[in-house]
């Protein structure tokens, strides 16, 4: 891909992300996308073939940086536990910071159907993946009990970021995330 396409796609996949956090996925129109990027429509089919694909599309690239970000952060901790900590204070600082990515990964695409349901489980089990690692090396003698509790807290920080975006409350990290840490380290029986 060119650079000039390449920066094309860059600039569609941030209106969309912008208009699609805004206003969900039905009553997103493509047009609304050509006048946000400046794109023409025909470049904007050209790389995304239909709006769910445009849509998946925002899923991934937010789902990507999210884990990236995490994984950050996570590297500059060397204890194993305090790196939970750091996965989860990341993850739900991130998202309650960029609304529009916690309302895209989360909570915007539900009536879409199957696709999204797919990309959502496929975005957020390389989340889980990454808090099953991170449990393997705090906890190493856990087993198969990693995965299961991975998605567990997986679970936990989705509810609580959508009942946030749905109601205000809890704070995720001011009134969660202290309960979440304690939650992470009783299950894997780790000394706070």
């Amino acid at each position: 891909m060119s650079g000039k396409a390449a920066a094309t796609k860059e600039r569609v996949l941030e209106a969309a992300e912008q208009v699609f956090a805004e206003k969900g996925f039905h009553e997103t129109a493509m047009d609304e996308i050509v006048t946000v990027s400046g794109a023409s429509k025909g470049s904007i089919y050209f790389h995304f073939p239909s709006k769910e694909n445009l849509f998946l599309a925002v899923m991934e690239q937010l789902g990507r940086r999210l884990i990236q970000r995490v994984e950050r952060e996570v590297a500059q901790v060397e204890a194993p536990a305090e790196r939970l900590d750091v996965a989860l204070e990341t993850a739900l600082r991130t998202l309650t910071r960029h609304k529009s990515l916690a309302k895209l990964l989360l909570a915007k695409g539900y009536s879409m159907g199957p696709g999204y349901a797919e990309k959502r489980q496929e975005v957020m089990g390389e989340f889980a993946a990454l808090c099953e690692r991170l449990a393997r090396e705090a906890a190493p003698t856990r087993g198969g009990e990693a995965s299961v509790l991975a998605l567990a807290w997986t679970g936990a920080i989705s509810e609580v970021v959508v009942r946030w975006l749905e109601t205000g409350r809890p704070d995720p990290v001011k009134e969660a995330l202290p309960i979440l840490k304690g939650m992470v380290r009783r299950s894997l029986q780790v000394a706070g």
